[in-house]
């Protein structure tokens, strides 16, 4: 006779199609990480998950196919490496696109316990490549995914292998074969799932599993790490889906592509955002020669820049001018993979303060600042003593100038060239473009000689004027003229490069010296974790013109632009918060940057000192309280005891005695009304009743003899406990006589 009810379990050919659907469901996962790099291999990703997507709602398929395709499989996917490796530049691409392939080859392939291991170590591959070129929140869950997927696949394989007795690996024929298992549909599959599941095994091994990920999490954050990527040639391949083109040059159209890319350029924390008034020019590069196609930094900037190189990790802003009215307290920018290799500046400031000792580039007087390549991970550093002035100063400009004027030939320099100012003159080239330049410039000028500043005022009215803003621009035709020249001469719109980019020439060709600055402009509050929120469509360009005494000023001629002499009640910024789930998610991103991507020695002190203090803390209060409770309870018990008091205490013990046993009571009762729900047949209130009684009436070893009532009522409760239940006798019946029984004890 059976003395238990046992666990449904599955069969083997429902394991085996429960471990297709495991390693599908892991190798998709396996090929999604490959949107985290920068890599040709998005349509050959989407080919090959569309083939594992099918095959795994139609495990039938891959039956279909000839034994001749299987054999000739492997041989083809060589021939294509082989191809692929002659024909491409770099090794890493090709290795990932032949990842993909095997991968792809393996998942929709019939598999045994060799392959299954094959599948396993083809995605881990894919993982750990994309794991070494990202700081992607999204990939760390992708990783999660397949981590907990590899788990349950091993798993299966292991229940698998130790019941399946056939060879580790399939033939060509047996692979052009369609198993048992894979007939039939997967929603019987998850019923039997359901019925099978032990609901205390699964929540023990979920909780294991948070708890080896949040152990490894925590040791993730305490171990120092080596950015791997930007150690060597791996760099180049994280994905660039979101660039601001801000690089030594910025050609004409470079912005306008950029103001329709909606993601997130970078965050900036500001300790007190309560002095700022008006909504900041973030810049980031300037732009002092003209090309044909745009602006660039020159080759003596590039030098200058080259020759403040120093591998730092705390700057001070050299000749910036003395801090008048610094805001904002302290500015942390978080910037993300590849925005520029200029970092973004949003007025003068006192110190620059980097995570890590890294190679930091500055010019004082084009007040940049910059890394010696493009980070390829996220970005983090402070600013102190923040002013927003429009004003950049350069003291020397003006002898700078003299002195150009008077020896034309560059002054060299063993490490690069000094900047020539005269660059920050020159313009279009040609009598045609000379020509235009010269009749615009007496149309906004009258024929008379303007200071700079007044110059720009009646230019930028000049540009709005004549010009709209657009996103486009349709050039008329000009031989001999460059495009903006031909903008200028026309009533075409344009966007904010050409209104800066024409500013910039008028006033070259009125004598003036004047650059492009290219940053961004404005940007939002994050309304959950109070920081801006800068996006790529906040890109912008604007123009600088030297004063002729000593500073730089800004000058915004773009439509609806903030220009340098509007007034406070104009500048006042507008605290628009985003409280849109796009703004709560990426509150998430900015925890992860802080806490991980970021994470310091200096942090890590600071957070293990806060655990320690709140740890002792809170010991002592709860120490102190509970020295405080022991004090009043002895005091109570000294207290006279009366007759009244005792009542008291009585009935209040007993009040508290009976509601604890009525919770415990009403647990039990929850407990067992939810197992027999669960499992009814296993957990029968007339079988467990009996079991119970047969608990109680059990002999002990020494005593062999029973009672007459022994002897009566025991086998009806064995019947009442494991028989059918129409083998039962009347339940009320034998419970009443099993009491009987006891009480005769």
């Amino acid at each position: 006779m059976s003395t238990g009810t046992r666990q449904p379990q599955l069969s083997l050919d429902e394991l085996r199609r429960l471990k297709w659907l495991l390693g599908g469901a892991m190798a998709l996962v396996s090929l999604w990480t490959v949107f985290f790099l920068d890599v040709e291999a998005l349509s050959l990703v989407a080919i090959a998950g569309s083939a594992i997507l099918a095959a795994l709602v139609w495990p039938q398929l891959p039956s279909r196919v000839p034994p001749i395709i299987w054999r000739l499989a492997v041989p083809a996917i060589i021939a294509i490496f082989a191809a692929d490796l002659y024909t491409s530049p770099d090794t890493l691409p090709a290795l990932i696109r032949l990842g993909i392939l095997l991968v792809l080859y393996r998942t929709v392939s019939y598999r045994r316990k060799r392959e299954d291991l094959q599948l396993i170590v083809l995605g881990l591959f894919l993982i750990v490549v994309a794991g070494v070129l990202t700081v992607s929140l999204g990939f760390a869950f992708l990783l999660l995914g397949f981590t907990a997927g590899a788990l349950g696949f091993l798993f299966v394989i292991t229940l698998i292998d130790m019941t399946e007795r056939t060879a580790i690996a399939l033939t060509y024929q047996e692979m052009s074969q369609c198993p048992p298992w894979a007939r039939g549909s997967s929603r019987r599959l998850f019923v039997r799932l359901r019925q099978v599941a032990d609901w205390r095994l699964m929540g023990f091994a979920g909780g294991l599993f948070v708890l080896v990920i949040g152990f490894s999490a925590l040791l993730f954050m305490v171990i120092p790490r080596f950015e791997v990527a930007t150690g060597f040639f791996l760099d180049k391949y994280i994905t660039r889906k979101s660039r601001t083109g801000f690089t030594d040059s910025v050609r004409f159209g470079d912005v306008s592509e950029l103001i329709r890319d909606e993601s997130v350029a970078m965050r900036v924390d500001l300790t007190d955002s309560r002095g700022l008034r008006e909504s900041p020019y973030w810049r980031l590069v300037a732009l002092d020669e003209y090309t044909p196609d745009g602006f660039r930094v020159s080759a003596g900037l590039k030098g200058e820049l080259l020759h403040n190189q120093f591998v730092t990790q705390r700057s001070r802003a050299a000749g910036a001018g003395r801090i008048l009215n610094p805001v904002g307290g302290v500015w942390t920018f978080y910037i993300e993979p590849g925005v520029s290799r200029f970092l973004p500046l949003p007025g003068s400031y006192g110190v620059l303060r980097l995570r890590e000792f890294m190679p930091l580039q500055t010019s004082a007087t084009a007040r940049l600042a910059a890394f010696r390549t493009e980070s390829m991970t996220m970005t983090a550093y402070q600013l102190e003593d923040v002013e927003l002035t429009p004003l950049v100063k350069d003291n020397g400009f003006v002898a700078r100038l003299k002195h150009a004027r008077e020896n034309p030939e560059p002054k060299s320099r063993a490490d690069g060239y000094v900047p020539d100012p005269l660059l920050t003159l020159r313009g279009p080239q040609g009598a045609a473009n000379d020509a235009v330049l010269a009749r615009v410039v007496r149309e906004i000028t009258g024929g008379a000689e303007l200071p700079a500043g007044e110059f720009a005022r009646r230019a930028t009215a000049w540009l709005q004027e004549r010009h709209a803003y657009a996103l486009s621009v349709k050039l008329p035709a000009g031989e001999g003229k460059d495009d903006i020249v031909r903008w200028l001469d026309s009533n075409q719109p344009g966007f904010c490069e050409y209104f800066a980019a024409g500013l910039t020439v008028l006033a070259r060709a009125a004598g003036h010296p004047a650059r492009v600055v290219a940053g961004f402009h404005g940007g939002v509050l994050n309304g959950f974790e109070n920081y801006f929120m800068v996006k790529n469509s906040d890109a912008h360009a604007w123009a600088e013109i030297f004063d002729g005494k000593s500073a730089w000023q800004r000058v915004d001629p773009t439509p609806g632009a903030l220009t340098a002499t509007s007034t406070n009640a104009e500048r006042t910024l507008n605290q628009v918060q985003d409280s849109s789930w796009t703004a709560r998610f990426d509150s998430l991103r900015v925890i992860w940057y802080r806490r991980i991507v970021s994470f310091d020695s200096r942090t890590q002190v600071q957070i293990i000192e806060s655990v320690k203090t709140f740890t002792l803390d809170s010991g002592s209060s709860l120490r102190v309280r509970f020295e405080e409770f022991t004090k009043r309870l002895k005091e109570w018990f000294l207290r006279p005891w009366d007759a009244r008091r005792v009542v008291r205490f009585a009935a209040l013990a007993a009040a508290v005695a009976a509601a604890g046993w009525a919770l415990v009571r009403l647990g039990h009762w929850g407990w067992w009304r939810w197992q027999g729900w669960r499992r009814p047949q296993e957990f029968d209130p007339v079988r467990r009743t009996a079991g119970h009684w047969l608990t109680r009436l059990r002999k002990p070893a020494e005593d062999r003899l029973q009672s007459a009532a022994d002897r009566e009522v025991v086998p009806d409760l064995q019947r009442l406990r494991y028989g059918r239940r129409e083998t039962w006798p009347e339940p009320r019946g034998v419970f009443k006589r099993a009491r009987k029984a006891r009480r005769a004890r």
